[in-house]
């Protein structure tokens, strides 16, 4: 690995700890626990959906140029909205991350909009097919992955020109795959946590 995507590591994973703090915050809103408890309402969902997009907004603005992309853990958010709040709050929260990364520009923003939207559907989607459930923690750093390696097709297909896109790929593609899987491991593992002590309470 060299010394350029070691430093992009290492500031995607100081990235990925502040939004890990704010979650960590989050998870205490009682709109948080309602959904953790299937407790699904038009106004939690709004709640969640909000809070989890302006992570995502913040997420594109502390990342970094890299070849004419940003580098960053915008992805996280949507992901972690659906994992835990089903379709309707991943794609929410993925909708106001990518429609604002649209407005930002460059040659990867299409692909990293869509990127960002789809994180949080398919994050929804497995919530459903999973039983209105968290999935747990390794399947969800699998996706975490799966889902940058998604995000990083999405840029070699979709940005032009090819050269420029696969010099991006070639210089983000690690950095935020460890990040962005990191960042997961860490809320999957304080997510579980939460669930498993709700229900010793109950």
């Amino acid at each position: 690995m060299d010394i350029i995507n070691f430093n992009i590591i290492l500031d995607l994973i100081e990235k990925a700890c502040v939004i890990f703090v704010i979650a960590y915050l989050v998870t205490n809103l009682k709109s948080f626990r309602e959904v953790l408890d299937g407790k699904l309402t038009i106004k939690n969902q709004l709640i969640l959906i909000i809070i989890f997009g302006a992570i995502a907004i913040f997420a594109t603005y502390s990342g970094f140029q890299v070849a004419g992309a940003i580098a960053n853990v915008r992805d996280l958010a949507p992901m972690i909205a659906g994992l835990v709040g089903g379709p309707i709050v991943g794609l929410g929260a993925g909708l106001i991350g990518g429609l604002h990364r649209l407005t930002i520009g460059g040659i990867t923003a299409i692909p990293c909009a869509i990127s960002t939207m789809l994180a949080g559907l398919i994050a929804g989607l497995i919530w459903l097919i999973n039983g209105k459930r968290f999935i747990g923690i390794w399947w969800a750093v699998l996706f975490a992955i799966l889902m940058e390696t998604l995000h990083m097709i999405l840029i070699l297909l979709l940005a032009t020109p090819y050269s420029q896109a696969l010099t991006v790929v070639s210089n983000i593609y690690l950095p935020m795959l460890v990040a962005n899987g990191l960042g997961m491991l860490i809320f999957a593992f304080m997510i579980t946590i939460i669930i498993k002590n709700r229900k010793e309470d109950k």
